[in-house]
């Protein structure tokens, strides 16, 4: 069962970099922040934390995250 509610959250490049920031708004006020480092030529990318955030807000939030983060990636590597 999700710990928070997610208010609104933003998954958006890195200028200069190759890396994701994903910046997330919760119900109780807080914000959590993350840089997921990923690979141009092959599109790998690492997110661990995402276990952590499938816990404190749910399945649902954590497909639809992945999701954002995965098409990001996708396009990025084009």
């Amino acid at each position: 069962m999700p710990n928070y509610d997610v208010v609104k959250y933003t998954v958006e490049p890195v200028d200069g970099d190759d890396q994701i920031a994903v910046t997330i708004h919760a119900s109780d006020g807080n914000k959590w922040e993350y840089g997921i480092p990923f690979n141009r030529s092959s599109g790998r990318y690492q997110f661990p934390e995402i276990d952590v955030l499938e816990l404190d807000f749910g399945e649902d939030f954590a497909r639809e995250l992945i999701e954002q983060v995965e098409a990001l990636v996708t396009r990025l590597c084009k």
